[in-house]
């Protein structure tokens, strides 16, 4: 055999060396150091002083995130500040490393990694913002200056540096992060732009998801219901970037996780469609009979009515929001049958009203209302009713509608009803919704009277057969699916061999919903193999039932011991 000279082993191995520092050094950015500053770009609509450039100094590099601070802000806080600002900078990125980080990536998806900036770090930049932000996030910094000149080149979010302080930074961050992994869900990995009313709700969801509307008076669903109870009606597609917007997103969001499963607006991030279209493919895909206009129209019922006596559909599961109940936009009596009430109004799409027509009890004797509706031609309205009964009992409906009129009878009003609310919402538009959408016109006329019709049912078009014939065909794959589970029998408790949480999924977690549902803790009966927050919540009763501590929903060596002892 030939022998190598050790002096060409050695030029090979240097060879080696240097081509892989090169290539390494060729295809990376430089890694941000401590103290070092930098001159960022900023939107002068949120910096409290409508600059467009800062120049922030970078206080701590932490396993996930670069920690700027802007300049003028630390040198204009006192020492005292600063040794109050430093420890709670160091608690909010620990938060981020250890779990809003970890928690968000799960749930979404990732965000850009490494990245335009190829570094696997996320910059984060606090600075002085208007009172109005806690934080914001702008798309413009994924892209080149030579795309777009103002653009840090950098995967960053901005928090206002008051929230460091009072504590709401890790809110804000939550919601702002999660801007960053939906544009690389949809915008970079499948080249569709989210609607913004979407983005927001998912972004809301955020806090939600890492338990930080667990604490009410602290939380940000606290102030999104202030925001909403502002201003009820607010459109909940069209974005203005207002309170009253984050207030309705907040509370659809809180709706449809409770009732659906945070997995819809998980799943829906993770396609190729956007907005409506989303949602509808995600329940459907997920075995849920109700489109996204059902969901709105119980929605818009939860939020006056928020009675699940009535039944659950119209009301809020979240406990700090079973008090939850606006008052109508407008409310109108009548006495007599010589009352005869007009209104004409303007909505946009997916805007809810609320119109409540009362009248004294005992007042209208034999006399019955008659509420006759119309709207523009080409929309779709749809026109939920509530009907209180003086016997305190309530009664839901839809107006019977013929394209976009119709004609509607509430008996014995006075004697045995003394109020109707109707919630009229148009419904036509699916999809390229602006900051400014139209509005169209509807009108209502109402009057006590002996008249009486019983409601003719609206011709049903074909397209709304082929949706009949599809919720009928879902309905009985469930009941199918109960029958299954209605049998005597468990699977083997030797199923459940590792510790199960929120966002796992498997068939051990399917397993877990069918032992739950058995042990009757689970009574929403959903086994879709996914550890949500309804798993979590049977876990929790599970762990109460038996007296296992901690009782927080996580299925450890002690409630899996359980288990296993009641499953054999």
């Amino acid at each position: 055999m030939k022998k190598t000279s050790p002096f060409f082993l050695f030029f090979i191995l240097l060879f080696i060396l240097l081509s892989t520092f090169y290539f390494l050094l060729s295809n990376s950015a430089s890694a941000d150091s401590f103290g070092q500053t930098v001159l960022f770009n900023v939107n002068p609509e949120y910096e409290y002083l409508q600059r467009s450039q800062i120049s922030a100094t970078l206080r701590k590099i932490s396993d996930k995130a670069y920690w700027y601070v802007s300049d003028d802000y630390w040198i204009g806080i006192s020492e005292l500040e600063k040794n109050l600002f430093l420890p709670k900078l160091d608690e909010l990125a620990l938060e981020f490393d250890s779990r809003i980080y970890p928690v968000q990536t799960q749930f979404w998806g990732s965000e850009p990694k490494p990245g335009i900036d190829n570094d696997l770090r996320t910059t984060i930049f606090i600075t002085r913002l208007i009172d109005q932000a806690g934080g914001y996030f702008d798309t413009s910094h994924l892209y080149r200056k030579t795309e777009v000149p103002e653009s840090n080149e950098r995967e960053m979010v901005f928090l206002n540096s008051s929230s460091i302080i009072n504590g709401r930074a890790r809110m804000f961050l939550a919601h702002e992060f999660q801007h960053l992994i939906g544009f690389n869900q949809k915008d970079i990995l499948r080249g569709v732009s989210e609607d913004t009313w979407l983005n927001e709700i998912r972004a809301e969801y955020g806090p939600r998801l890492l338990g930080y509307d667990d604490t009410y008076e602290s939380s940000n669903i606290r102030r999104r219901v202030f925001a909403f109870e502002q201003n009820p009606s607010d459109p909940l597609v069209e974005w203005q970037n207002l309170g009253s917007d984050y207030g309705a997103a907040a509370l659809f969001m809180f709706y449809l996780v409770d009732h659906y499963g945070e997995k819809i607006i998980g799943d829906s991030q993770r396609i190729d469609k956007i907005g409506i279209e989303s949602i509808n493919q995600t329940l459907l895909s997920s075995g849920f009979a109700e489109s996204f206009s059902d969901i709105f129209s119980n929605w818009s019922i939860a939020n006056v009515l928020n009675d699940e006596t009535v039944s659950p559909r119209f009301a809020y599961k979240f406990t700090h929001l079973k008090n939850l109940r606006i008052p109508s936009s407008q409310s109108y009596s009548l006495s007599g049958t010589g009352d005869l009430i007009s209104v004409l109004n303007t909505v946009k799409d997916w805007q809810p009203v609320w119109y409540e027509f009362n009248t004294p009890i005992n007042a209208g004797a034999n006399l019955n209302l008659k509420i006759e509706f119309s709207a523009d031609p080409g929309t779709k309205f749809r026109v939920p009713y509530i009907v209180f009964k003086i016997n305190g009992q309530k009664e839901i409906g839809f107006f019977p509608l013929n394209e976009t009129s119709g004609k509607l009878f509430v008996k014995n009003f006075g004697s045995e009803v003394h109020k109707v609310v109707l919630i009229p919402a148009n419904h036509s538009k699916t999809s390229d919704f602006t900051k400014n959408d139209p509005s169209s016109q509807f009108t209502f006329k109402v009057q006590m009277t002996s008249e009486f019709e019983e409601a003719i049912p609206a011709p049903i078009s074909i397209q709304d057969l082929l949706d009949q014939i599809s919720a009928l065909q879902k309905q009985i794959a469930q009941l199918r699916q109960e029958r299954v589970l209605s049998l005597p029998i468990l699977p083997t408790a030797s199923a459940l061999n590792r510790n199960l949480f929120v966002r796992l999924q498997g068939e051990d977690v399917r397993w877990l919903q069918e032992f739950l549902i058995k042990d009757g803790v689970y009574p929403e009966a959903r086994i879709t193999g996914y550890f949500g927050i309804l798993t979590k919540t049977a876990v929790i009763k599970f762990q109460q039932k038996h007296g296992i501590f901690p009782q927080i929903g996580y299925v450890g060596a002690k409630t899996r011991a359980k288990i296993q002892e009641l499953g054999k």
